[in-house]
């Protein structure tokens, strides 16, 4: 894994890791232990994007801790070992990167990656995951991308919601208060003046390029219902969606989906049926859902 710093036009620096692909990082770790150099030049490791493995992902985590979080970094693992370089940033005002976090900042941000890894990896796929609040950021993103004619390969959203109204609504600290009449006006009403909405139900309308969703039925902080309206309005715009819901049984919860084994196998049958064509012989359908329930592991 290798840090890196990225300037913005708005913002000074992000922080951010590149999680190479394991079997390339393997070749990095003999080269060093051979050569016995402290560590691979940056330079090399940004070329390394465009010359191996499948492609690439760029990870938008959630609203809580920063880009080192346990989980966070056990689902980079799982796509390293699936060959895909993982470019990871905390926003401004997480982890190491400066600056105040407002919607607008966070695009900016997510702009700025997406821009630095199409310029150092060309020729390669690039997939988009988001998750918690992370896909908020995720599918405007995408949506901008798709209205500019460059949408990224594809988009996954792990534990999504329609708009951030619903969210703060349905959050479980809000529950004592949601339903006193001076609700509205003082918590969802500055959040909206002061441009926090993340509306992602209108703004995954204007993305073209495959969705996955992925959420777990006993979501305790965004339940599995504001998931499933996200996905009801990517479907009345006619997207090409796979909402794959995973059993309450499983105990995911909000953040423990990376811990399903059949999530490489997901991914990895959504990212093929993403390469297939629109039309003809072997179209996909537009609209798929899934339900995994408990299984045994062998």
């Amino acid at each position: 894994m290798a840090e890196t710093t990225i300037p913005t036009q708005i913002h000074p620096i992000l922080g951010v890791w590149h999680v190479l692909p394991s079997e390339l990082s393997s070749q990095y770790d003999n080269k060093i232990k051979e050569t016995k150099l402290e560590k691979i030049d940056e330079k090399e490791l940004e070329r390394s994007l465009d010359e191996h493995s499948h492609g690439l992902f760029i990870y938008f985590h959630g609203n809580s801790f920063d880009r080192s979080a346990e989980h966070r970094c056990e689902l980079y693992n799982i796509l390293s070992a699936m060959d895909f370089h993982v470019l990871t940033i905390d926003y401004r005002g997480y982890g190491d990167s400066s600056g105040q976090p407002t919607e607008d900042g966070l695009n900016a941000d997510a702009h700025a990656i997406y821009h630095y890894a199409r310029k150092h990896a060309p020729t390669k796929d690039i997939y988009i995951w988001g998750h918690s609040m992370g896909t908020g950021v995720a599918t405007r993103l995408a949506a901008e991308l798709s209205d500019a004619g460059m949408p990224p390969k594809a988009l996954v959203l792990e534990s999504p919601f329609n708009n951030l109204r619903d969210v703060v609504r349905n959050h479980p600290f809000s529950l004592p208060f949601r339903r006193l009449p001076w609700f509205d006006w003082t918590v969802i009403h500055p959040l909206i003046r002061s441009g926090l909405v993340m509306s992602s139900d209108k703004r995954v309308q204007r993305v073209t390029c495959p969705i996955l969703v992925l959420h777990a039925e006993d979501d305790h902080i965004i339940p599995i219902d504001l998931g499933k309206k996200l996905v009801d309005s990517a479907v009345s715009a006619d997207r090409k969606v796979k909402f794959v819901k995973f059993a309450g049984d499983r105990e995911f919860l909000h953040k423990f989906i990376h811990r399903a084994h059949e999530l490489p196998s997901v991914v990895r049958t959504f990212l093929e049926d993403a390469q297939l064509p629109e039309k003809g012989k072997g179209r996909t359908p537009r609209y798929s859902e899934e339900e995994i329930q408990m299984v045994e592991e062998k």
